[in-house]
């Protein structure tokens, strides 16, 4: 997690300089797309916490403050023979107080967990929907046009229906995603 804070830092101040080429706009169609580390804030099946995180995400502009879209994120993890995957699908709006840089993001929409257990020859899987929940921030550094070098924190917040996921006690999730992205504007 320390490594990917740190290159996250570095990129971003290395992409300082090049912001200053030509004012990048929010105007039509965008896309954007990111990698990073997660962190399991609920405490489940024997502290299964760090993973792997990112998100894809797309839509349309409505003004140079406001955008909407979709997105999908995801978070997984194995440890000890169990895997986790947590994943959401949901409705944005993206909000730029300043009209470029800084932005909030929030949206709801649905929650999937898939887990497997594998011990003593056999794997017992799981699936389980809900819905998902997620509001953020992050910052557009401009390296280019309208390419933008995109460092986001995101809490995504998911409950699962009635058919939670028993063995491993989960009932809902929280994750704290730190990702690098890029996305067109």
């Amino acid at each position: 997690m320390r490594s990917a804070l740190l290159a996250l830092t570095i990129l971003s101040l290395a992409a300082l300089p090049a912001s200053a080429q030509r004012e990048g706009k929010h105007e039509g169609f965008w896309i954007g797309f990111g990698l990073g580390g997660g962190y399991n804030v609920a405490d489940f099946a024997a502290g299964a916490r760090g993973g792997v995180g990112g998100y894809l995400r797309m839509g349309g502009t409505l003004s140079q403050q406001v955008l909407l879209g979709g997105e999908v994120s995801g978070w997984g993890r194995d440890r000890n023979g169990a895997t986790f995957a947590e994943s959401g699908l949901t409705a944005i709006i993206t909000f730029y107080p300043i009209e470029r840089g800084l932005f909030f993001k929030g949206g709801a929409g649905f929650a999937g967990w898939s887990t497997s257990y594998s011990a003593a020859g056999t794997t017992t899987q799981s699936t389980a929907t809900g819905f998902a929940g997620t509001v953020g921030v992050g910052y557009d550094l401009q390296i280019g046009g309208n390419l933008f070098l995109t460092p986001n924190a995101d809490f995504l917040y998911h409950t699962l229906s009635s058919e939670s996921i028993a063995w491993a006690n989960i009932s809902s999730g929280a994750v704290l995603l730190f990702t690098l992205g890029l996305t067109w504007h």
